[in-house]
């Protein structure tokens, strides 16, 4: 039985229980009152029975209006103490909500049992809590975009106004660096862009079956000039004929900032490895790499990887470059798709795992 009809039903139960309040009342009234005064008339004084029916009237008049006051008013406390018990919570909810969309989003409300009022302020805190921590990523999301977006920028200003002022010689090395501040900025913005289009990605997949064994062959055969570059040892453990489900060119994506992860922090001459491990409906594919001073391995930093803006070294040092966009995107795709992403450091190696449903 759902939440409303379970409300619903309590609240009959109380209007039923008024009415049966009343009528056992008037009815304990007429018999055990009303009928032993008629007898007591009759018998004991003698009197006529047009005379007694006229008493037997008027007292019965008289027991039934006492009655009835007597039961509306002790219905009336009970159902006001219920529904004041029932609309209680009800009222602080109404009145966090209206708090929460003026921008608190700390309101919480307690929760002391477990009826279908306390259910609905249960659902309330967690969309409370959902809404400060988004709010809060926000305000992250902004602080970074700013923070990423003014480095390029002031670097790019100072070339300028260098070159304006005669400062700086018009030579060939000034010019490279002002590009390679320019495609800095680029790459940034194509990230936020992709990063944009993975937040929206469940609502226009193209889902189709490919075999992901040869998708994430041509992904290392891409990648392969700059593995060679870092003398990066790749070995791989696929199957042949391995097909999931899945949005062709979003899986592609995942994989190629995969690959990116681990080619920007592995070691040169360190190893990467590529497997797949089918379990049940989902296709696990797990790359894994070796990191040069990785993080410290607990789950907290670990999964805090898949935040955006959060790089692999504890400092933001641009050491190995990116705006740590990659593994949110990542994340972002996959559980589009309806499956999971993970990351763990084990023995100096770094684990990214990600889940799609076979076909």
């Amino acid at each position: 039985m759902s939440a409303p009809l379970k409300l619903l039903w309590k609240l009959v139960t109380i209007n039923s229980m008024a009415i049966i309040i009343v009528i056992l009342t008037i009815g304990l009234a007429v018999h055990l009152l009303a009928a032993d005064y008629f007898a007591t008339l009759t018998e004991t004084y003698g009197i006529a029975p047009g005379d007694a029916h006229a008493m037997f009237l008027q007292a019965i008049d008289r027991y039934l209006l006492l009655a009835s006051l007597t039961g509306f008013a002790v219905a009336s406390m009970m159902s006001l103490w219920l529904n004041y018990r029932l609309t209680r919570p009800v009222t602080n909810i109404q009145r966090a909500a209206v708090l929460v969309a003026d921008g608190d989003y700390s309101q919480r409300i307690t929760v002391r049992g477990c009826g279908e009022i306390d259910q609905l302020s249960t659902a309330f805190n967690r969309m409370a809590e959902r809404l400060q921590q988004i709010d809060r990523l926000r305000k992250d999301f902004i602080v970074d975009v700013a923070h990423e977006l003014r480095t390029p920028l002031t670097n790019i200003r100072g070339f300028v106004e260098g070159l304006r002022d005669d400062v700086i010689a018009p030579d060939k090395a000034v010019f490279e660096s002002v590009h390679e501040e320019t495609l800095r900025l680029v790459h940034l913005v194509e990230e936020l862009l992709q990063l944009a289009r993975a937040d929206v990605a469940h609502q226009d997949l193209q889902k189709e079956a490919f075999n992901l064994s040869l998708l994430i062959q041509q992904t290392l055969q891409a990648f392969q000039p700059r593995l060679q570059e870092k003398s990066l040892q790749v070995t791989t453990n696929l199957a042949p004929d391995l097909n999931v489900a899945a949005d062709r060119q979003r899986i592609a994506r995942v994989l190629n900032n995969v690959m990116e992860n681990a080619l920007r922090y592995s070691p040169a001459n360190g190893k990467v490895s590529v497997s797949c491990d089918l379990s049940g409906p989902m296709l696990k594919t797990i790359v894994t790499n070796d990191v040069d001073g990785g993080p410290v391995q607990t789950d907290t930093i670990t999964d805090a990887l898949f935040e955006r803006f959060q790089r692999g070294e504890s400092s933001r040092s641009r050491q190995y470059g990116g705006a740590g966009l990659g593994l949110a995107i990542v994340r972002q795709l996959v559980e589009a798709h309806g499956g999971r992403a993970g990351i763990r450091m084990v023995s100096g190696q770094a684990e990214v795992w990600f889940e799609l449903p076979c076909s």
